[in-house]
């Protein structure tokens, strides 16, 4: 496994791989973490010996730079299925969500201007994307992703849900600040089996595993490459476990500490503001 991340220092985006807790400079061998590099391979093996450690206080922004898209599917988890009392989908649902909406771990996160927000949290497992995938099969699907991370699937139910209960995905979800993700980007792990968490002021609303998905990565990163072509650095969200606020009728307000996380690729800790 290994563990990337983007962090600011004196105004400026630094790579670093983490080793033993350790932060290393990542710049020998990439000025950035971006699609291009991705795809370049450079990052598959990093020789680590020979990077220092990075010193001082940092921020950490999102762990890629300058991606094309951020592609979701929704009711991917056979609890969260379950718990809206709906029939499984026979396919994956495909959105997009717009990439002005990725934000980093810990920034914070703003309702907007509608008075009547009604602001959810859906943290979720992330494809990110190593090479251009069309029409790939599943079994192969392994060889198009480079790793993971952790993304938090913001949502207005507000503007989601219209009067006549029609759905609107992609304007509920695409505000500023709806799409933080990170702080980690991992390679070499497991998707299938990583528990994924969100809490709320401190009390647990989620609690899951990527074991329990309708549709496996490999089918899903497949299904979207049949409708898209997916280039690399691109976000694949896969969807998110049970407990989300829609369902207990309970959303973020102003002042409000949300945090989610998912095993190998960290935590998030974001302030909601006005």
């Amino acid at each position: 496994m290994q563990q990337f991340a983007r962090v600011l220092v004196n105004d400026r985006a630094v790579p670093i791989i983490i080793v033993g807790g350790e932060h290393l400079d990542l710049r020998p061998v990439a000025a950035d973490i971006t699609p291009d590099v991705i795809a370049s391979g450079v990052l598959n093996e990093v020789d680590t010996a020979a990077l220092d450690p990075l010193r001082g206080e940092h921020t950490y922004l999102a762990p890629v730079n300058g991606i094309s898209q951020i592609a979701a599917t929704g009711f991917n988890y056979k609890k969260h299925i379950e718990e809206f009392k709906m029939t499984p989908p026979t396919e994956p649902e495909v959105f997009l969500k717009a990439v002005t909406s990725l934000a980093g771990p810990n920034d914070p996160i703003s309702r907007g201007p509608n008075a009547g927000t009604k602001l959810d949290w859906e943290v979720e497992l992330a494809i990110i994307v190593g090479r251009e995938a069309r029409d790939i099969a599943a079994a192969d699907a392994a060889d198009y992703i480079f790793g993971y991370v952790c993304i938090n699937d913001i949502s207005d139910r507000a503007t989601q849900v219209d009067e006549k209960g029609g759905q609107h995905l992609v304007r509920a979800k695409s505000r500023p600040g709806y799409s933080p993700i990170g702080p980690y980007l991992a390679t070499g792990v497991d998707g299938a089996n990583l528990g994924l968490w969100t809490k709320l002021n401190g009390q647990f609303e989620q609690q899951g595993n990527t074991s329990d998905m309708l549709f496996s990565i490999g089918e899903m990163l497949a299904y979207f490459s049949t409708h898209m072509t997916l280039l690399p650095g691109d976000i694949l969200a896969t969807g998110t476990p049970p407990g989300v606020g829609f369902g207990k009728n309970r959303f973020m307000e102003p002042g409000d500490v949300l945090e989610c996380g998912i095993t190998h690729l960290g935590a998030q800790r974001h302030l909601i503001l006005a």
